[in-house]
């Protein structure tokens, strides 16, 4: 160890989640002392599962792997686990009002209002999203030639002076607030293209971010971690509530005493930094992030049956569904006894839903699904909600966002340490925001900053 006289720890890490846990085996591996805190009772932050769950394994938070995510496939392979595949072949089914129509790749065929395709509509609707992030970019969208411009407007004044289409608008708009679990009136159009650009483009995040999935579960990757690094340095259901820093090391407190390290990670998201009180204030720039950031609301369901019988009809499991607006895969892993779908709801169609009281919106729920891959549908053998924004220390999901205004002016401020400290978790990630990619690409990249300091005995 190399603690100096007066520290409790080389590094304190302030979140358990992923990318905290991540940058803490990496620091470990390097001979670096770590104490970890989190104010949930368990690792994994926004990804959690139960291996043991009846008939099958079930993850309640962060789940897909992509074609791309090699730090995070790397990661979890050197935990042991193991890739399974997702998605399995088939037609999607695209719920639009009326009778729903399938699509065995790609967009739906529709006629629309003016004898135009929907089809063609939609497909050029998200390549001009694609062409606003390939313009922003990924590293430093706030130095973009319109970055004032697009961030002085919602995503849905974009959407609204860009799609035409009545019908086209409202599917992109949905496909935007299942991404983030807020609608577009609410995030800056300038933030959503950064958030694309992060995560390559639409295909990516619609299709090759969500083809596999970790056998077991993905929140064994944080508990196996935390075995290898040993629970010694963990310091669960213990918030951070104050940290006192400088250029020299930092202090954290909490209800159960005050903690010294040499440099410290904050792997949180910025609205849960929000809550902790710093001394000095952080700069203006960081406590703007920190205050104007919010979780989307987000529902998680995971719904079993006995068999997957949609793949009879020749349909993958994929549903996108405007009412109640919703988005569906077949999560079945091979080995498990009873067939998944998992579905995702969010922003104004999670409020309209949620708040119908938990009978009333199951069967609303199976109604659609129904609806969608027929009456088998109605007799689930599970009916799982994961309510994230129920969830303590969390409260929303999957990603905190950007409402107008923010990145233009406060962005640089999003990863750039601030004397001791380091900013990790997936919202300051350099790719793949919003995904355990994310996470662990920003663990690491803390964890090297700070070893390169801790080594050459430069200030952070």
């Amino acid at each position: 160890m190399n603690i100096e006289s007066g520290h409790d720890a080389d590094v304190i890490i302030v979140g358990a989640g992923l990318s905290g846990m991540t940058a803490a085996k990496d620091l470990a591996a390097a001979g670096q002392s770590v104490l970890v805190f989190d104010g949930k009772d368990r690792v994994g932050g926004r990804t959690w599962c139960d291996p043991s769950y009846p008939e099958g394994a079930i993850d309640f938070g962060g789940m897909f792997v992509g074609t791309t995510h090699s730090r995070s496939t790397a990661l979890g392979l050197e935990m042991g686990l193991e890739l399974v595949r997702a998605r399995p072949e088939g037609a999607a089914v695209w719920d639009l009002g009326g009778t729903p129509l399938t699509a065995p790749d790609g967009y739906p065929e529709r006629v629309l209002e003016d004898g135009t395709s929907l089809k063609d509509a939609l497909a050029a609707a998200f390549a001009e999203v694609d062409r606003i992030a390939a313009e922003i970019g990924k590293d430093d969208p706030w130095n973009a030639p319109r970055a004032a411009e697009l961030d002085a407007m919602t995503m849905q004044g974009w959407l609204d002076a860009t799609v035409a289409d009545p019908l086209a608008r409202r599917i992109v708009g949905a496909d935007v607030s299942i991404i983030t679990g807020v609608d577009p009136s609410e995030i800056s159009a300038l933030f959503f293209a950064f958030y694309v650009a992060q995560c390559e483009d639409m295909h990516a995040l619609q299709v090759t971010s969500n083809t596999l999935l970790w056998k077991g579960g993905a929140g064994q990757i944080a508990d196996r971690i935390a075995d290898r690094i040993g629970r010694s340095r963990l310091r669960l259901s213990e918030p951070v509530i104050a940290i006192d820093h400088a250029e020299d090391g930092a202090t954290v407190t909490t209800m159960q005493g005050s903690y010294r390290a040499r440099r410290l990670i904050l792997a949180l998201p910025p609205s849960a930094a929000a809550q902790i009180r710093f001394s000095p204030e952080l700069p203006d720039a960081r406590r703007q992030i920190n205050r104007r950031t919010n979780f989307g609301r987000y529902m998680k369901l995971q719904i079993r049956f006995d068999r997957q019988f949609w793949l009879d009809k020749g349909l993958s499991g994929e549903i996108f569904s405007l009412n109640p607006g919703f988005f569906s895969l077949d999560v079945t892993r091979p080995d498990d006894a009873q067939a998944t779908l998992v579905v995702f709801i969010g922003a104004s169609a999670y409020d309209a839903w949620h708040g119908k009281g938990e009978e009333a919106r199951r069967v609303e729920m199976l109604d659609a699904l129904a609806r969608c891959l027929g009456p088998d549908a109605m007799t689930p053998a599970a009916y799982v909600e994961t309510p994230w924004n129920e969830v303590p220390f969390t409260m929303g999901g999957p990603v905190c966002h950007m409402p107008p205004g923010l990145l233009s002016t406060a962005g640089p401020a999003l990863r750039a340490p601030i004397g001791a400290i380091h900013f990790a978790g997936t919202e300051a990630a350099p790719n793949w925001t919003g995904y355990m990619e994310g996470a662990v690409q920003s663990g690491e990249a803390a964890a090297a900053a700070i070893k390169a300091t801790l080594k050459t005995g430069e200030p952070a």
